[in-house]
């Protein structure tokens, strides 16, 4: 992505198409609340674990 180690640590890239449905974003969007609380519990980098 070209970014710096730190902010890729931290960011999540979603590539979309013509072909993913509104039911398939909308199944992302309610299970990635959960899924970023995992990783920012495990993350060195998130201020909560420093």
């Amino acid at each position: 992505m070209g970014v710096p180690f730190t902010a890729a640590h931290g960011s999540i890239r979603f590539s979309l198409s013509v072909y993913n449905t509104e039911a398939e974003v909308d199944l992302v969007l309610e299970k990635m609340p959960a899924i970023i609380a995992k990783l920012r519990a495990m993350s060195p980098f998130w201020e909560e674990n420093l």
